[in-house]
C-alpha cells in the first residue's frame, strides 16, 4: 500500500470498527443483563406471590388447587412456570400439570434453594422435549429456621436470547452500515487532503524535468493551502533564477565562443568541461572528448605543471607549436569553497604572428649587422693596408680606394633603402601624383633595362595594351617598382632566359604581369619574398649585391597607391611577378 490514501482509509476504517465493536460489545453484555435482570426480577416476584398466596395460605394438600387459583387470577405469566417442591427435592404442584405425576426438577438453583439461599441460574440444565433452554430461580420456604418447601420458577430463555440476536443483527447491520458510510467519508477526506499532495508531487516532478512554469491551484486556506502556495511562491522564484541563470549562460557561452583566445577548462579529472570554437581551432583537435593528459603529451608539455599547480593560485605559461601556429598557454587552477583545486581553466593565445614579428625583428637586426660589417670590415681592411705602405703603390692604392668606394656606395644603398623604408613605415612619404599612360611607361622601363638583359642574351619583351589606359600614381616611386622587378627578372634568369611583359586588367585594377623563365621560388620561399632582408638563396644574392630590401620597398610604394604586388612561381619554370594599380585612385598623402 503505497498511496498515503489508502493507508488513511484504512486506518479510518480500522477506528470506525474498533469503536463499533467496543460500543456494540458493551451494548449486548448490557442489553443482556438488563434482561437477566429483569427476568430474574419477574421470577422473583413471582415466587414471593407463590409463597404468600400459595404456601402461607394452603395446606400441603391443596398447594396444587392454590396454585391453579393463583394462575387463573392472572398472577402467572405466561413466560413463567412455578413450582412447589419440599424439603427433600420432590415436585408436590406444578403450573405445568394438574395431576401427578409432577415434573421432576433438580438442577444447582434448587439445591441452593434447599440450603436456605436464593439461587438465580442463567443456564439451566432443565430442559423439556422441545430442548427450550430456561432461567430458572429457586426460593426457599423457612419454617422455624429451616427451609420446609423450595418454591423453583423458570422461564423461557429463548425470547431472551432471540432478543440479544436481534440487537446483535442489528449491531452488525449498523457495523456494516457505518463501515460503508466511512470508507466513502474516509475516501473523500483522504482526497481532500492527498489530492493537494498529488498535485503538488506531479508538479514537483515536471518542475525537476526544467517545465519550471508550473503552479498549483489553490482551494483552502489550511495548512495544505499554505502548501500550494508556498509552492508556487518557490517555483515562480526558481523560474526567475533559472531564467536569469539562463541569461547569464548565454551571455557567457556567446562570449566564450566570439572571443579570439581559446578557452578550455578541465575538471580534477582531467576531462574536458568546456571549451570554444577558437581552442578547437588552434589546437587542432577534430574531437572535443580528448583528456588532458591527451593535451600535454600531444604537444609536448610538461606534465609536472598540473601537480606543481595542485594547492596553488597562480598561473603558469608555456608556449608550443601547434600545427604551424606558436600557441601561448596559460593554466589558471580554480579551486572550490574548501580550497580544493577542482581543475584547470587553459587561455590560448595565437602568437604566430608576433613570433614571426619577433623572428624578422632578430633577422633584421642581424642582416643589418651582416650587412654592414661586410664592407665596414672591407674598408677597414684595405684601409689598414694603405696605411701599412700599400699608398705608396699608386695603382694598388687607387685599386684600393676604388674597392672603399663601392663599399661605401653598398653601404649608402643600405642606408637610404633602410631610411625609406622608415619613412613608409613612420608615413612621413609624400607621394606626387599625375595621370601615367601604362604602354608609354612600361615601353620607357623596358627600354632603360634591355641592354642588360642583352648582357646575357636574354629575350626582353613588351606587348603593349590595345588601348591607351592611364592611372593616377606617383611616376618616380613606380619606376622604381618597375625597374626593381625588372631588374630581378635579369639578375635571377640564367642566360638566354625569356621575360616577357604585358598589361592586363580585371574589374577593379590594371595590372602589370612580368614573367621569365629562370630559376623560380620554391613554395615554401614564395610568401615570404617580400620581407625585408629575405633572400631565397643568400649567398647569391649578395654576391649580385642586393640588399634585400627591393620587393619590401615595392610593396610598401604599391600598398601606399591603394594596389598590390604579387608572386607566382613554379621551381625550376619561372617566376610571375603583378603589379596591381586601382582604376580609380583618390589623391592622398602618406
Amino acid at each position: 500500500m503505497k498511496s498515503i490514501k489508502w493507508k488513511l482509509i484504512a486506518m479510518y476504517l480500522g477506528l470506525v470498527l474498533i469503536v463499533m465493536i467496543v460500543s456494540g460489545s458493551y451494548i449486548l453484555i448490557s442489553l443482556q443483563n438488563i434482561e437477566m435482570d429483569k427476568a430474574k426480577s419477574q421470577m422473583e416476584l413471582y415466587a414471593e406471590k407463590i409463597s404468600e398466596q400459595v404456601v402461607l395460605s394452603y395446606e400441603e394438600d391443596s398447594f396444587q388447587t392454590g396454585l391453579i387459583q393463583f394462575s387463573k387470577s392472572g398472577s402467572n405469566s405466561a413466560q413463567i412456570q412455578g413450582s412447589i417442591l419440599n424439603k427433600s427435592g420432590e415436585t408436590i404442584a406444578s403450573t405445568t400439570t394438574s395431576k401427578p405425576p409432577y415434573p421432576s426438577y433438580k438442577n444447582s438453583s434448587i439445591i441452593g434453594a434447599m440450603a436456605g439461599s436464593e439461587t438465580f441460574s442463567k443456564n439451566s440444565t432443565d430442559k423439556d422435549i422441545t430442548g427450550t433452554q430456561y432461567l430458572s430461580y429457586a426460593y426457599p420456604v423457612l419454617l422455624n429456621g429451616e427451609t420446609e418447601y423450595v418454591i423453583y420458577t423458570r422461564m423461557d430463555a429463548e425470547a431472551i436470547h432471540d432478543s440479544i440476536n436481534e440487537t446483535r443483527r442489528t449491531i452488525m447491520f449498523s457495523m456494516v452500515l457505518a463501515l460503508s458510510m466511512a470508507a466513502l467519508m474516509g475516501y473523500v477526506f483522504a482526497k481532500t487532503l492527498t489530492g493537494p499532495i498529488v498535485a503538488l508531487t506531479g508538479k514537483a516532478k515536471e518542475l525537476a524535468q526544467g517545465k519550471l512554469d508550473q503552479s498549483v491551484k489553490v482551494f483552502s486556506d489550511d495548512e495544505i493551502g499554505q502548501l500550494s502556495e508556498s509552492f508556487n511562491y518557490m517555483a515562480s522564484e526558481l523560474n526567475n533564477t533559472m531564467g536569469e541563470i539562463s541569461r547569464e549562460k548565454n551571455k557567457f557561452e556567446i562570449i566564450l565562443h566570439n572571443m579570439t583566445d581559446g578557452v578550455v577548462s578541465f575538471d580534477r579529472d582531467g576531462n574536458v568541461m568546456h571549451y570554444n570554437s577558437a581552442s578547437m581551432e588552434l589546437l587542432d583537435f577534430s574531437k572535443t572528448d580528448f583528456t588532458f593528459d591527451e593535451f600535454i603529451k600531444r604537444f609536448d608539455i610538461n606534465a609536472g605543471i598540473y601537480i606543481d599547480m595542485i594547492g596553488q593560485e597562480f598561473t603558469k605559461t608555456v608556449s608550443f607549436w601547434a600545427k604551424n601556429k606558436y600557441i601561448n598557454a596559460s593554466f589558471s587552477p580554480y579551486s572550490s569553497e574548501r580550497k580544493e583545486m577542482e581543475g584547470l581553466v587553459v587561455v590560448l593565445q595565437d602568437n604566430t604572428e608576433l613570433k614571426k614579428l619577433d623572428d624578422m625583428r632578430k633577422e633584421f637586426v642581424a642582416n643589418v649587422s651582416h650587412e654592414l660589417r661586410t664592407p665596414l670590415t672591407t674598408v677597414k681592411s684595405y684601409t689598414e693596408t694603405l696605411m701599412d705602405g700599400a699608398i705608396e703603390d699608386r695603382e694598388l692604392a687607387m685599386e684600393f680606394l676604388d674597392i672603399i668606394n663601392n663599399e661605401a656606395d653598398r653601404m649608402s644603398f643600405l642606408v637610404r633603402d633602410l631610411l625609406q623604408l622608415s619613412r613608409f613605415d613612420n608615413k612621413q612619404i609624400v607621394l606626387s601624383y599625375s595621370q601615367i599612360n601604362l604602354n608609354s611607361f612600361v615601353t620607357d622601363n623596358i627600354r632603360q633595362c634591355k641592354i642588360h638583359a642583352e648582357n646575357k642574351h636574354q629575350s626582353l619583351t613588351f606587348t603593349p595594351y590595345p588601348k591607351d589606359v592611364c592611372i593616377t600614381a606617383d611616376k618616380d616611386r613606380i619606376t622604381q617598382v618597375m625597374n626593381n622587378v625588372l631588374t630581378n627578372a635579369i639578375k635571377y634568369s640564367q642566360e638566354g632566359a625569356d621575360i616577357s611583359v604585358r598589361i592586363d586588367q580585371s574589374e577593379k585594377y590594371y595590372k602589370i604581369v612580368v614573367k621569365d623563365t629562370g630559376m623560380g621560388i620554391q613554395k615554401e620561399d614564395l610568401n615570404r619574398i617580400f620581407e625585408r632582408f629575405y633572400r631565397v638563396d643568400k649567398a647569391r644574392s649578395r654576391a649580385m649585391g642586393g640588399t634585400g630590401l627591393g620587393l619590401a620597398i615595392a610593396k610598401e610604394i604599391m600598398e601606399s597607391h591603394g594596389g598590390k604586388i604579387t608572386a607566382e612561381s613554379i621551381y625550376g619554370n619561372g617566376t610571375t611577378i603583378t603589379m596591381w594599380f586601382l582604376k580609380k585612385l583618390e589623391m592622398q598623402e602618406i
